[in-house]
């Protein structure tokens, strides 16, 4: 029950932004993509208010304001400058991005200790389910919303706005602004967008800076499904079909979830659909005489039913594997394991969590069970998902990085959680100490251990040295490690750092070479997903320039990185598994203290030594449990500690 009312709540909070959309496509012909930057906007900016303590209410006119100026941008550089729209849009996004980094002044804003609209009907609630209760309150105020912007659209200047999309030259004959009028709908229809991220932002729990990627597709779907659906003429109708469409679309997601699908399967499946179904209207608007264009143009509804029936006939195509069983057998637990993405971050992760599992004597598909999920980089989708595996009944969820944990801990109060390959578990306010924290959680955290790193560099280097790292803001576990790597270099005041931010890996190599000619005499770098994912380019720059790399990333060894001290994830995996244990024999999750990772690796690469002229002193020898020497590695095999402490030894 709560997968599907939880999709039929993100569908209501969605359709703010799905009217947005419609508006500026259907009345305007302009699919405005400026939206995957407002959404995160009106998120940031309704987040940093209610952390200052503002009324998680009075939030939203504020957020419909700064989402309104981003929209008057993109309509005054597309109007006064005539640039494409399209372009125009992609500007604006872009420069959001930034705008939004300096709005939340992090990657991310933790609201599960503040006040939030849920909380707030919570405190109302007369004893009914909370969701269900959330159900009541969106439905009324959804109907609200959609009555008024009919009637809008129905005044005088809504008619005028409708005309100025379907006819400019018409209206401009009648003495009436064009460019004022586009500029204004695109300015309301980024101010719907921005309400919609700050509902979803507390909706959610917490606001971050990628949760508005790829919102211009899905809210085109939610257009077009209830255009399908509801075709008609009349505004009322065509509203209404736009919410509907919204939230027939989020019962989509979760039905895939229900199914098993891949949720990569459904985002090309969108795809399709909405690529299918916008060719298919164009078709039906040529006005041929032919007999044969004249009856599907006569038929024009039963083919967007077609797309309609087509479009969940593929989810079953897609499917992967079974749904999961109702029957929870109290001999075989049933663990929900939830992986933000394909990283090698989360991967290792889930490789350690499976196999010391088995040393556990937990066997998948015979004495237990796991569900495993992974929202691929896609954020709201994680709550979607935690409420699939409340539904399927887990026993104890297991998310994997910290935008799942936060997902999971917003929303789970009851269920055993064990998180792991978290940097910071105190910056999303999952508790306050290893020993104080949420009632039901518990997990395996770490930061990357700079002043081991920058120690191994000076008894490589000595004296005054410069050196330089890279980084995207956009991630947290990102802002910890920076934040330690600073704290880390007031211990060795020789040390210079240059740092560079980029927004993506395209951005890496030309960020790279910019610190090479600054003189640095290594690249330290820290855990950071953009960063590792085109390593490459660093290497390559470390290569040309005779610039080792040192990494805390210990699994970096074979990529190119001369030496390696930090935490293995696999490790990560291996510590999450001895909890489930512990939490499934009956040990209450909050009296079990978070844990730092307990194993460090320190490798060195021969083979890149050779290459940079770099020699290692024997004491750098000695200790380096990973070499990597002609193109092999060996490593110690990695066993976790008798005892449960915290492993602090530098090697």
């Amino acid at each position: 029950m709560e997968l599907w009312i939880g999709a039929v709540n993100l569908g209501f909070l969605y359709a703010f932004m799905a009217i947005g959309t419609y508006i500026t496509y259907k009345l305007y012909s302009f699919p405005d993509i400026t939206i995957d930057g407002t959404f995160t906007t009106g998120a940031a900016t309704a987040s940093i208010l209610i952390v200052n303590g503002w009324n998680p209410l009075t939030v939203l006119p504020v957020a419909f304001l700064v989402g309104s100026l981003a929209g008057f941008i993109t309509g005054f550089i597309h109007t006064r400058f005539r640039i494409e729209g399209l372009l125009a849009g992609i500007l604006v996004m872009t420069g959001l991005y930034s705008v939004n980094l300096h709005i939340m002044g992090k990657s991310n804003i933790p609201l599960l200790n503040d006040p939030t609209f849920v909380s707030l009907l919570a405190f109302y609630n007369p004893g009914l389910n909370p969701e269900f209760w959330n159900f009541l309150v969106l439905i009324t105020t959804i109907v609200l919303f959609w009555m008024v912007v009919s009637l809008f659209l129905r005044t005088d200047f809504g008619l005028t706005m409708r005309s100025t999309g379907n006819n400019p030259v018409m209206i401009a004959a009648q003495g009436v602004s064009v460019v004022r009028n586009k500029i204004f709908g695109i300015s309301l229809a980024n101010g719907l967008v921005g309400i919609s991220g700050a509902l979803i932002a507390q909706y959610q729990g917490f606001a971050d800076i990628g949760m508005g990627i790829g919102s211009i597709i899905f809210s085109l779907a939610s257009v077009i499904i209830g255009e399908a659906i509801l075709h008609s003429r009349s505004i009322f109708i065509q509203v209404l079909g736009v919410i509907l469409g919204s939230v027939i679309f989020r019962l989509a997601v979760a039905l895939a979830l229900y199914l098993g699908m891949n949720p990569n399967d459904l985002k090309i499946l969108t795809a399709l659909f909405v690529l299918a179904t916008l060719i298919t209207t164009q078709f039906f608007r040529k006005k041929h005489e032919g007999r044969f264009t004249r009856m599907f143009h006569h038929h024009a509804r039963i083919f967007r039913w077609s797309f309609l029936i087509l479009f969940v006939l593929l989810f079953v195509f897609f499917v992967v594997k079974n749904r999961p069983k109702k029957e929870n057998d109290a001999h075989r637990p049933r663990i929900g394991l939830l992986l933000a993405n394909q990283s090698s971050l989360m991967t290792n992760t889930r490789n350690g969590f499976y196999d010391e599992l088995r040393k556990l004597d937990y066997r998948p598909g015979e004495n237990c069970e796991i569900i495993e999920l992974n929202a691929e980089g896609d954020i709201p989708m994680n709550r979607t998902m935690v409420d699939h595996l409340v539904s399927a009944g887990v026993d104890v969820l297991v998310p994997v990085s910290t935008a799942s944990t936060q997902a999971a801990i917003t929303k789970v109060k009851e269920i055993p959680v064990v998180f792991a390959t978290v940097a910071n578990p105190f910056s999303i306010q999952a508790g306050f100490s290893d020993s104080n924290h949420l009632p039901n959680v518990t997990g395996v955290y770490g930061s990357a251990p700079s002043y081991e790193l920058l120690k191994l560099f000076t008894m490589m280097k000595h004296g005054k040295q410069k050196i330089g790292t890279l980084y995207n803001p956009a991630f947290p576990n990102t802002k910890v490690n920076l934040a330690d790597l600073h704290k880390a270099l007031k211990s060795y005041p020789q040390l210079e750092l240059s740092e560079v931010s980029v927004s993506g890996t395209s951005e890496v190599y030309q960020a790279a070479q910019s610190l090479a000619a600054k003189g640095i005499s290594a690249f330290i770098l820290i855990n950071d997903l953009t960063v590792f994912n085109a390593l490459e380019s660093v290497i390559r720059v470390s290569r040309a320039q005779k610039i080792p790399v040192y990494s805390n990333d210990a699994e970096r060894l074979q990529d190119g990185v001369l030496l390696v001290y930090g935490y293995e994830y696999y490790v990560s995996g291996m510590q999450a598994a001895h909890l489930v244990d512990r939490v499934l024999k009956g040990e209450n999750p909050g009296k079990i203290p978070f844990e730092r990772f307990k194993i460090t690796s320190f490798g060195i690469n021969y083979d890149m030594a050779d290459q940079l002229g770099v020699i290692f002193p024997d004491s750098i020898r000695k200790a380096a449990t990973i070499t990597f020497i002609h193109n092999k590695l060996n490593k110690q095999p990695l066993v976790l500690p008798e005892d449960r402490e915290i492993q602090t030894k530098t090697h």
